[in-house]
């Protein structure tokens, strides 16, 4: 029996090999057994699974092993097959490999078979990982019982046994050797082994801390997880650790000294007190105070490091030009601890001695000082060089080069500056270094004397000056000529100090100064580089060549010489004086003592302080010179000699022993709060000199110095004052004095060793020294505390300044935790959460957060870590972190879960608390997928509105990124990304910030295929991590009736087209294509039609042809073919127009029908044309009148309403000005350059107002001339005008100042004096030109000559009389600015009477009025003055008098000085008297000098209107009882005023034989009315009743009369005469019997005289020259009794009168002036009837 061949596994028992080696497969370990007979059969192992964690491989012919998929049971006897393992990580469990494989012998193949694997995997174990210990700077050696590793399963040699570096330390350094281990270095445990690894601190520990370095371990390159090694530092709590970064500070400025600057500490927190050995030179330190006391902590000696830490401690620049600055202060140790407590005696005193470096930066804080200034001499209409020696300002900045001074001038007068090099060229501007150089020349030409100003400034600061200039003819003067002095038989250098001159000449160089000898000395030689010579120059003094050699003869010499600068000679003569040998003992200082003064105190100089002699001199000749004046005071004279100036003089104080000991030298000291000063000085005795002799002043302070510190003390604790409380000056040493307490502690209290808890409000300073006064803490938890204290005694009269002292309290750590914050934490599944203070916080009033540790449990759904590495799980971090967000939550496992905790600062704990962490899932959702409608062939962006993802994350929605991944692209666009370049590229993923931004795109393509509206659309699906949404579509609509924004067609081109002007442009399909029209059709049917246009508006500025055809209203129609195939033409008609167009209707019309537009179905559009202008129109000149007005020395715009061109067809940027001639008072500019001038500028530059023209401050006008083009045309020439107006002020207000009376002082205001200036400088000086006579102008109380205009804006200015027997003062001022003045003004002062005055005063003519208070009421003045004001007539009035009212005598007398009392008594009249023939009324005033007891006088005057009387006022006498009244004596009554009789105006009337005649005056007034009106000031009537005597009356010529009938009732008139009757009878009989008790003579009132000129400040009176006198007798008739009168006949004498008619005049009046006002009440009332013969006037 036949059995077939076979074959059967034998051996497949596997190998074990170590992690990273080989083992090699052998034939016990795999082989194959074959039944039958042996053969030579082919047997192949084929991989069919190949190892995990290694690689089968084979060993080629070339000595290579590789890996492979087969091998052969011969290669495995041959011993070529092996194992290799491959993996390199750890692995934690004993995990095996394999690998399957099927056997394949002659074409039979096995089922598949596994061979094991066994891998010892390798393990580290590190057996030592011991802190380092370091108490020092050394370098310490990491040895192998501090660090030492072994490795498990696989054996490896110490030098392969390597450690790797991930992070070095920190806070020093790691070395292998003496090379620094960096990131990824590598050092074995042979290395530390053989001592080779050693671990450098950077720097000494200040404090224990912890250095750390992670490392892992490597071996056969396989790497373990990350380990630490911590260094422990131990530091040294004795060692100094000292702090000093110097300090940088700003000129003038100062620097808070902060512990980051300058600090000195031990680790024990000993107490360190700093003395300064050495002040700093240019600055000083002091100590800020918090409170509002008055306290000096200025120039400390002491400090200490609370100062520091509290930031009190400043450097405070002295604002000098220095750049450096230092101090040194010795640092030293109080004790341990706190100083409250005890110290030890056993602890080392420590100190430390510090340089502190001081950096000052500069500032350009000052102003340039002109440190030459004097007079410009030049040659009349000649020139000069300006050099440093005639103009010259210095920049007390010391890090400003002078020579960089720009020196700006304004118009000369008498001259100009011009280039030395250049003098065509003017110099407007120029530096310092400029003038040093000599290249500012002045030329002259004009006027002799004149100034011109000068701006200087650096840069930053401005200044002005004036140069003079002076003219005259040349001259050379000697300026110094002091003589020489020579040792006997010795030679002397003749320099020139010795000897030089002055010269207004041209001088380029020192050689053109030439001295020529005429007379040589006698008793030597002049020496010139060592020869005789008998010239020399000026520069041959300078540089020291002349000599004079003595020849020991003589005690004097002298040699004469000439002088010669060009043509110009002077003669001089040179003096020498000869000193003998023997008189060489200089003068030597005898006594030189320290002087002690009072601050603020004069002390003498005295023999016993200071002299100076030799032993055979006498005391008046020593001479001493100050060389150096004091800074903190005077030396003065106190009898002033002759020659002698004090200290603030241009010369030095000079003064002789003899003064000294005559006690007249005093030093007085000036500046406050200075402890010491100094003053050098030069003694000699005419010979020899002594210089540099320094005299020490001290000064004993005004204040008791006290100085405080502040001081540190524990919280609960106490300490003594005993070094808080210093006086430290030297005059204050034994000064017994008390401390007050201002302001006591607020947190405490000062108390007594020997009465404890009793708090303090005084002490004395022996108790502080005692250290018995001690600061006792009342153990609450402020941090800070301060009291103020005050030195005082009693028994020098002196007190200190209040001094605050601040406490800084330190805390003791007796407060626990607390938990403040304790919330939920919200997280999302799988989420690494960052937790806030607002999740959980913790606080502790005593510690920081730094110091308060959380320890924790493991979380049960995360683990809590670091942000920095998240994936390694921590149980105890600190609050600081949290409050970094450095602590995150990792969130894996259950929705809900958290930890416990528990909070400690170290030495007290919180209670346990619970921290709960929830989780959710993250939830995504379309909120938005509305799709998108595009037009065909465009692109458009989508945005939020068309898509938009959001998640339930609403929180967090802005920094959560959603993400669209599209699954199937669209068909007919695609989706693109704008990029930030303007690029697009096709995108298949993008976020909804994208979307949101516009940034994604819908690019139609398939335009060709398209329809008229077609759909396309693509599917997406939304993804937030871990929130994911499932795919969607997003549809898009493409239709061509859609409109977007900026699309004007909805056709397939309508793109418009551009002509050149004139010109013609083709039409073609590119531009106008309808044929999408064909669209809306169905397919079958779109070849049977074609698409026909209808032009509807014909273009404005061209035609349309069609083939040779035009376009008509008539003829509209063409067709797309016609578009396709020829096009359509579009003719320009070369108008100036820039754009036309044609509206058009289009629509599909079938082929079949005739072409006729539809009703409904079409669309109209419009072709837009754009026309490209062609330059053939020339520019043209808007402007009329190129004239510009500026301002002097200003600059102004040039803008288009002062010069304008305009083109047709050229831009303004196109037209071109080019300045042909510039300017001859300035120059162009543009506004970005100011200081360059301008040749060419456009008119887009003049429309922007860019061009700018610069006066140069010249007064004369200018002109430029230019040419303006467009490029293409010839150019415009045209003149520019250039008016400048000049500088001026002009003065707005000028008004009287009026004070009021009884007062001394008034405000002077704007509403008085303003002015204005149209200068660049608006700021205005008032300078008083004369002294006011009768006071002074005061601004804050204090009297000043000038002020500003501002001062009258803000009402600072007030002017207080002194003389109060003035009535009016003057101030004379003159008004400046720094551009121009305005001199020679007056601003009246006048004193304003305290009076009530009627302002509308009217007087009947002829009538005296009687004044009443009403009228003149100074009764408010009596009332302030207790006295009864006095009237002194200064002017009377001109059309009358004003007199005494008397009691029986019929003579007046004129009032020229009355009281307010005989007002109030009516012992005054006012009587006018004038011709009013020819006017209505006149106006009239009299002036009066208002007088009280006192008061100042004050000028018053009372105005008043004379007015004709009112003829129905008249009373007259009955027929009984005749009077002779005239027109000149008429008596006022003031007496019925209840129903005042109205008069439209005098009136005449007339009756005879029972007819009445009214005359009526109608000429206009003096004031503007017509007569026919009341004459009344303010419209109202009169009171006043005047009545007339019956008389003839005669109507003036030339006035118009106008009779009129009188009618009254018979009934009425008969009872009105019986009662009037009766009245008259009663009236007479007592008018009869008063004046029968006297009659008095008539004399004359008015005495002829010239018109006086009126004064008054008020209205002046009118006189009456045309109005004639008119006297009126009235007829005596008696029937029963004889002619009787109650007056004297009175003769009457002729009158010339002006008119043609002559009339009489009597004078009668005067018994009717002193007629009893009480007696005209029972005068008649009413008119009586008229007997023949008898008529009114």
């Amino acid at each position: 029996m036949a059995v077939p061949w076979g074959f059967v596994v034998a051996n497949i028992t596997g190998v074990v090999v170590e992690q990273g080696g080989t083992a090699l497969i052998t034939q016990s370990n795999l082989s194959v057994e074959v039944n039958g007979e042996q053969h030579e059969l082919e047997t192949r192992y084929n991989i069919t699974h190949p190892p995990q964690y290694g690689q089968i491989q084979q060993l080629q012919s070339s000595g290579e092993w590789k890996q492979v998929s087969t091998f052969s049971q011969r290669s495995i006897d041959q011993s070529r097959v092996r194992y290799c393992s491959t993996f390199k990580e750890m692995q934690l469990g004993n995990v095996t490999d394999h690998f399957k494989f099927k056997v394949n012998v002659e074409g039979k193949i096995s089922e598949e078979l596994m061979f094991p694997v066994t891998v010892r995997w390798l393990k580290f174990t590190l057996l030592e990982n011991v802190p380092l210990e370091i108490s020092k700077i050394n370098k310490q050696v990491l040895s192998s019982d501090l660090l030492q590793a072994a490795t498990e399963g696989v054996e490896v040699a110490e030098r392969e046994l390597h450690f790797k570096l991930l992070t070095p330390p920190k806070k020093g350094k790691l070395l292998l050797g003496n090379k620094v281990l960096k990131i990824n270095s590598i050092f074995s445990q042979k290395n530390i082994t053989d001592a080779e690894v050693s671990y450098e601190p950077q720097e000494r520990p200040r404090e224990d801390s912890q250095d750390t370095f992670r490392f892992s371990i490597v071996a056969k390159h396989i790497e373990s997880k990350d380990y630490t090694f911590r260094i422990n530092f131990k530091a040294d709590k004795t060692r100094i650790i000292l702090t000093n970064k110097g300090l940088f500070v700003k000129e003038g400025e100062g620097k808070l000294i902060t512990k980051t600057e300058l600090f000195v500490q031990t680790l024990d927190n000993q107490i360190f007190q700093y003395k300064i050995t050495k002040s700093p030179q240019h600055g000083r330190l002091k100590l800020i105070s918090f409170s509002d006391s008055l306290e000096s902590n200025d120039n400390i000696t002491t400090f200490t490091n609370q100062d520091i830490v509290g930031e009190r401690l400043m450097y405070v620049h002295d604002d000098s030009e220095t750049e450096f600055d230092e101090f040194f202060i010795v640092a030293s140790t109080k004790g341990p601890g706190q100083e409250g407590a005890v110290r030890d005696l056993n602890s080392e005193h420590l100190s430390t001695e510090i340089k502190v470096t001081v950096s000052i930066g500069l500032k350009n804080d000052e102003k340039p000082v002109r440190v030459v200034d004097k007079v410009f001499h030049v040659v009349r209409n000649g020139q000069r060089l300006l050099t440093l020696a005639d103009l010259c300002y210095h920049d007390p900045d010391l890090d400003f080069d002078d020579g960089q001074l720009l020196y700006t001038r304004r118009g000369i007068p008498n001259g100009d500056l011009v280039l030395a090099s250049d003098p065509t060229r003017r110099l407007y501007q120029f530096r310092q270094e400029d003038l040093r150089e000599g290249r500012v020349l002045f030329r002259h030409r004009g006027t002799d004397s004149a100034r011109f100003v000068l701006f200087v400034t650096d840069g930053v600061h401005y200044t002005s000056s004036l140069l003079e200039v002076s003219v005259s003819d040349p001259y050379v003067q000697i300026a110094n000529n002091t003589g020489l002095l020579v040792r006997r038989g010795k030679d002397a250098s003749l320099t020139a100090a010795n000897l030089s001159v002055t010269t207004n000449q041209d001088v380029r160089t020192d050689h053109e100064i030439e001295y020529h000898i005429v007379q040589p000395p006698k008793h030597g030689r002049v020496l010139v580089n060592n020869s005789v010579s008998h010239s020399f120059s000026q520069d041959d003094l300078k540089q020291g060549r002349v000599i004079y050699s003595h020849d020991g003869s003589s005690n004097f010499d002298a040699f004469n010489l000439t002088v010669k600068v060009k043509d110009t000679y002077i003669e001089a003569g040179v003096f020498v004086q000869v000193r003998s040998e023997g008189n060489q003992h200089l003068t030597h200082v005898l006594h030189t003592k320290t002087l002690v003064v009072e601050e603020g105190k004069p002390v003498k100089l005295s023999r016993g302080r200071f002299q100076g002699a030799h032993e055979d001199n006498i005391p008046s000749e020593a001479v001493f010179i100050v060389r150096t004046p004091p800074m903190h005071g005077d030396l003065q004279k106190s009898v002033p000699e002759e020659g002698s100036l004090g200290a603030d003089g241009k010369s030095p104080l000079i003064f002789t022993q003899q003064d000294v000991d005559d006690g007249n030298i005093l030093y007085v000291q000036t500046a406050p709060g200075q402890q010491q000063d100094r003053f050098s000085l030069d003694v000699t005795d005419g010979v020899q000199v002594v210089s540099g002799m320094e005299v020490l002043v001290d000064i004993v302070p005004k204040w008791i110095p006290l100085e405080v510190q502040n001081f540190t003390v524990q919280e609960g604790g106490s300490t003594a004052l005993l070094d808080y409380l210093k006086i430290p000056n030297k005059y204050f040493e034994g000064l017994d004095c008390e401390f007050v307490l201002l302001e006591p502690p607020k947190h405490g209290y000062l108390e007594s060793s020997k009465f404890p808890r009793v708090k303090l409000m005084k002490f004395t300073r022996k108790q502080v020294e005692n250290e018995l006064i001690y600061y006792v803490h009342d153990d609450s938890e402020e941090l800070l505390d301060n009291f103020t204290i005050f030195a005082n005694s009693s028994e020098l009269g002196k007190q200190s300044l209040p001094q605050t002292l601040f406490v800084t309290v330190d805390s003791v750590n007796d407060e626990a935790p607390v938990i403040i914050a304790n919330n939920v934490l919200q997280v999302w599944v799988n989420s690494v959460t960052v937790m806030t203070k607002g999740d959980l916080c913790a606080e502790d009033v005593d510690s920081a957060p730094q110091d308060l540790a959380y320890w924790v449990t493991p979380p049960s759904n995360g683990h809590l870590a670091l942000k920095s590495f998240p994936g390694q799980s921590i149980q105890n971090f600190t609050q600081a972190q949290i409050n970094e967000g450095q602590l995150v939550f990792v969130h894996t496992g259950a929705m809900s879960g958290g930890f416990n905790f528990q909070v400690t600062d170290g030495l007290n704990f919180a209670p346990r608390q619970i921290f709960s962490i929830t989780a959710r899932a993250l939830i995504i959702s379309l909120e938005v997928n509305r799709g998108l409608s595009i037009f065909p062939g465009s692109t458009k962006p989508l945005s939020s509105r068309d898509l938009k993802a959001v998640t339930n994350d609403v929180d967090s929605a802005g920094n959560r990124t959603i993400t669209f991944t599209v699954v199937s692209s669209p068909r007919r666009g695609r989706l693109v990304r704008m990029n930030s370049d303007g690029s697009t590229e096709e995108v298949s993923v993008f976020t909804q910030c994208l979307v949101s931004e516009g940034l994604i795109l819908y690019q139609h393509v398939d335009r060709e295929n398209a329809d008229w509206t077609t759909e396309d659309f693509f599917t997406f699906t939304a993804s937030s991590p871990p929130a994911a949404l499932g795919p969607e579509e997003f549809h898009i609509i493409i239709s061509y009736e859609i409109s977007e924004p900026g699309q004007h067609s909805h056709l397939l081109a309508n793109t418009g087209a551009t002509v050149m002007e004139g010109d013609k442009v083709l039409i073609d399909q590119s531009k106008l294509d309808a044929s999408n029209l064909l669209f809306k059709l169905p397919k079958s049917q779109r070849s049977s039609y074609e698409i026909w246009f209808q032009v509807i508006s014909l273009p404005h500025h061209g035609t349309i042809m069609v083939g040779e055809r035009n376009i008509t209203k008539g003829k509209p129609y063409f067709s797309q073919h016609i578009i396709n195939k020829f096009g359509i033409t579009y003719f320009h008609d070369d108008s100036e127009s820039l754009a036309d167009n044609f509206t058009f209707a289009v629509w599909p019309n079938q082929k079949s029908k005739s072409t006729t537009k539809p009703e409904t179905d079409f669309l109209e559009e419009m072709f837009n044309i754009t026309i490209s202008p062609v330059n053939d129109q020339a520019p043209e000149l808007k402007t009329k009148g190129l004239r510009l007005k500026v301002l002097q020395g200003s600059r102004l715009v040039v803008g288009p309403e002062n010069l304008k061109v305009e083109d047709l067809d050229s831009p303004p940027n196109e037209i071109t000005y080019v300045i042909l001639r510039h300017p001859n008072n300035g120059f162009l500019t543009m506004a970005d350059h100011p200081d360059t001038p301008v040749h060419h500028f456009t008119q887009a530059d003049i429309d922007d107002f860019q061009v700018w023209f610069i006066q140069d401050g010249s007064p004369s006008s200018g002109v430029f001339y230019f040419s303006v083009t467009d490029g293409e045309h010839l150019p415009l020439y045209k003149l520019f005008h250039l008016d400048v107006i000049p500088v001026s002020i002009t003065l707005v207000n000028l008004t009287d100042l009026l004070l009021p009376q009884g007062q001394t002082t008034v405000p002077i205001t704007s509403a008085h004096l303003s002015a204005m200036t149209n200068g660049r400088s608006p700021y205005v000086t008032y300078k008083i030109t004369w002294p006011l006579q009768h006071g002074h102008l005061l601004i804050e109380n204090q009297v000043v000559t000038s002020f500003g205009q501002e001062d009258l804006d803000s009402g600072r200015l007030s002017y207080h009389m002194t003389n109060l027997t003035a009535a009016k003062d003057q101030l004379q001022f003159s008004l400046f600015t720094s551009e121009s003045n305005l001199t020679g003004q007056t601003l009246n002062i006048r004193v304003r009477p305290l009076l009530r005055v009627m302002s509308d005063l009217k007087i009947a003519n002829g009538v005296a009025h009687q004044l009443r208070r009403k009228d003149l009421d100074a009764t408010e003045l009596a009332n302030m003055t207790n006295s009864d004001p006095r009237f002194e007539v200064t002017e009377p009035p001109v059309h009358g008098r004003l007199v005494w009212r008397g009691a029986r005598s019929t003579v007046t007398e004129d009032a020229t000085l009355f009281t307010q009392r005989d007002i109030d008594q009516g012992l005054l009249l006012l009587d006018p008297h004038t011709n009013l023939t020819g006017t209505d009324v006149l106006n009239d005033s009299f002036t009066f000098l208002l007088r009280a007891d006192h008061v100042q006088p004050a000028v018053g005057y009372l105005p008043f209107t004379i007015v004709p009387p009112d003829p129905l006022l008249l009373q007259i006498f009955t027929t009984d009882v005749p009077l002779f009244v005239t027109g000149d004596n008429l008596v006022t009554s003031v007496l019925s005023l209840e129903k005042p009789v109205v008069s439209s105006g005098p009136v005449i009337e007339t009756e005879t034989l029972g007819k009445l005649t009214r005359t009526r005056w109608q000429e206009a007034d003096p004031w503007g009315r017509h007569r026919d009106q009341e004459p009344s000031v303010d419209g109202k009537v009169s009171p006043t009743k005047v009545i007339w005597p019956p008389a003839a009356t005669k109507a003036s010529p030339g006035a118009p009369t106008q009779p009129r009938e009188s009618s009254y009732p018979l009934m009425v008139i008969l009872p009105l005469a019986a009662m009037i009757f009766l009245l008259i009878v009663a009236a007479v009989a007592l008018c009869v019997w008063l004046l029968g008790r006297k009659v008095e003579k008539a004399k004359p009132l008015f005495k002829p005289q010239a018109d006086p000129e009126p004064t008054a400040p008020g209205r002046r009176p009118e006189r009456s020259t045309t109005v004639p006198t008119v006297t009126v007798t009235p007829l005596i008739q008696s029937s029963s009794s004889p002619p009787t009168s109650l007056f004297r006949t009175l003769q009457c004498e002729p009158v010339a009168s002006p008119v043609s008619e002559p009339v009489e005049k009597c004078v009668p009046w005067k018994t009717w002036v002193n007629l009893d006002p009480d007696m005209v009440k029972l005068c008649r009332q009413t008119n009586p009837m008229l007997k023949h013969n008898q008529y009114w006037v």
